[in-house]
């Protein structure tokens, strides 16, 4: 159900980057699971930039982190449309009679440990400034794109490939390479929230069977931090007619539907309700336009995957219209931004407007550009 109403609201935002229609409900920003990491990121790394209050994006990573600290990841196992993807490709590689295969483990070798490798790489690649380059590899970005309006990258051959892997693997993306669930499993780990083993339980596994993650039960009286708690297996009838599993929260016994409604209430709660009081990016860009000569003016702004180069033409001593001469910010991202603070620059002929939640970088830097090409128009003599 998350799953396609996301993917109703992506094709929405689609048609209304587009023009086709006036409105939206939610952007591409607004479900950015990392924007939160991103703010963080920049309010230590940039001198310029400024905490203004809690974005969507920013409620979003808050709301995952509360969620999986004390519920696991509740995320994985029931919002993320990425693992619903998965689930749908394994089901019809099971209809299509598709022999299902185990990831290869040995002594030695871990396939889920790679995501954590990959949480670290990810990390120091975004602090040192070159965030561009893993965005072109996030299928997420890649599948938002899909219903937004393609535009074909690495992340696009990237999830193309998960889905063909999922028909024969079972959720391989979300426990070998996903960074966002590593943090997930890192925060489970620490959690008051675990699936026990029940005293009476006989261990004859076949609680495990239909893991969506393949958990390999062990001795040990909980299940691994691997798990995305999606409860399969405290449902599981017992071959030996014994219990097996149940949800323990702070070693008290919950209900299935409690801990659920508990969880994902958590999850939505946090992340319409923090953002409650509207955010205003505004970027200050004062200048005095009065005198402003006719003509077309190059600008250029440093964007999030380089320089955003803009054309402001100036009519009748206004700002007339604003051309894209060329950029490389991440799809999805930048067509909202040109779209609306363009519309603001010109019905209002200032610069110190809102920019746009979850593109704070290329907002900054779109509104510099333009700030750039003003610059010669007021030089000009």
């Amino acid at each position: 159900m998350i799953t396609s109403f996301i993917v109703l609201n992506f094709v929405t935002y689609g048609l209304y980057i587009n023009d086709f229609i006036d409105f939206k409900v939610l952007s591409i920003g607004d479900l950015n699971p990392y924007g939160g990491w991103s703010a963080l990121k920049s309010s230590f790394t940039e001198i310029t930039y400024r905490l203004r209050g809690i974005t969507k994006p920013i409620a979003l990573t808050i709301s995952i982190v509360v969620t999986a600290t004390l519920f696991g990841r509740i995320f994985c196992g029931y919002i993320c449309p990425i693992g619903a993807m998965q689930d749908f490709s394994k089901s019809l590689g099971n209809r299509f009679g598709i022999k299902e295969k185990k990831l290869p483990r040995s002594k030695f070798f871990v396939p889920e440990v790679i995501k954590y490798f990959i949480l670290i790489l990810v990390l120091i690649l975004s602090i040192f400034g070159l965030g561009q380059y893993i965005s072109k590899l996030s299928v997420w970005l890649a599948f938002t794109n899909i219903f937004v309006g393609i535009n074909l990258q690495i992340g696009t051959f990237l999830l193309v490939l998960i889905i063909i892997v999922s028909l024969i693997y079972k959720r391989v993306f979300c426990r070998c390479l996903c960074p966002l669930g590593a943090i997930q499993g890192l925060l489970y780990a620490i959690g008051p929230l675990k699936i026990k083993k029940e005293k009476t339980c006989n261990g004859c596994s076949n609680c495990f069977l239909s893991c969506p993650v393949d958990i390999i039960p062990s001795e040990a009286t909980y299940i691994s931090p691997e798990c995305i708690n999606c409860l399969s297996c405290t449902e599981k009838t017992c071959l030996k007619d014994s219990s097996g599993y149940f949800v323990s929260f702070a070693g008290k016994k919950l209900k299935n539907s409690t801990y659920l409604a508990m969880g994902i209430g958590l999850m939505l709660f946090t992340y319409f309700c923090l953002p409650a009081i509207p955010l205003h990016e505004e970027y200050s860009g004062a200048m005095d336009l009065k005198g402003i000569k006719d003509g077309s003016y190059n600008g250029i702004g440093a964007g999030f995957g380089g320089n955003i180069k803009v054309r402001v033409t100036i009519k009748n001593q206004k700002i007339n219209k604003i051309d894209i001469i060329s950029h490389n910010e991440t799809p999805g991202y930048f067509e909202e931004v040109y779209k609306n603070m363009t519309v603001q620059i010109i019905e209002t002929q200032s610069l110190n407007i809102d920019g746009v939640s979850g593109a704070t970088v290329t907002s900054r830097a779109f509104i510099n550009g333009v700030k750039s090409g003003l610059s010669q128009a007021l030089d000009k003599e």
